[in-house]
């Protein structure tokens, strides 16, 4: 009797767990756009821990690495991974710059067209202000106990190189909680965001192009 009660509360915790994990459509998904409009306007600033997960077939390990994410209205967004090198991508307005290895590189996202586009939808998944996004995506959404799962599938170009996005954001507060690109090849590239702070103050000296 002992071996069937346990049993049976550890099917009762599996299951559980389960159901925290598994998505179902939203039913109105006017609402959530409505919602997420609403709580985007709210924000002026963000910044939070994130840690970078790529998985590449042709290699028989995860590549992690860890940073910070800065944004800050209107289209300012910095990636600046510390572990385990230090790399940083900043994007301010029209332009974008990397920095790799102390070189520099400025890019002027007006010049290429796929740069920009790619820009839109970065800033659009990082800060979850899905509105930004045209008729060039289609949007899937879903939901559980704790999260909304959308998923973004590019109709144009850019679906060359990226298959599909999936954020994942906290439904308590509408946040980030996970972010995954997924390429034709099935590699991906995972951020998780923790320590999440909304509206601080944030330099412009983060998100400096020259």
């Amino acid at each position: 009797m002992r071996f069937t009660i346990s049993f049976f509360y550890v099917m009762l915790c599996a299951w559980a767990a389960a159901a925290q994990t598994d998505f179902t459509p939203v039913a109105s998904t006017g609402q959530l756009d409505a919602a997420l409009t609403a709580a985007t306007n709210k924000v002026n600033a963000i910044e939070s821990d994130f840690v970078q997960t790529k998985y590449m077939d042709m290699l028989s390990e995860k590549i992690v690495s860890t940073g910070k994410f800065y944004y800050k209205k209107a289209n300012k967004i910095a990636l600046d991974y510390t572990s385990p090198v230090h790399y940083l991508i900043v994007i301010n307005g029209q332009q974008i710059k990397i920095v790799s290895d102390g070189k520099k590189n400025i890019y002027e996202l007006r010049a290429n067209k796929m740069m920009s586009q790619t820009s839109v939808l970065l800033s659009a998944c990082m800060t979850g202000n899905l509105p930004l996004l045209s008729k060039d995506y289609h949007l899937e959404y879903a939901e559980n106990g704790t999260q909304y799962r959308i998923k973004i599938l590019p109709l144009d170009r850019i679906k060359s190189y990226l298959k599909e996005i999936d954020i994942f954001l906290n439904k308590q507060d509408l946040s980030v909680d996970r972010l995954r690109m997924t390429e034709p090849t099935l590699d991906y590239t995972e951020y998780v965001f923790t320590n999440k702070k909304k509206n601080t103050s944030l330099t412009d000296e983060i998100f400096r192009i020259d």
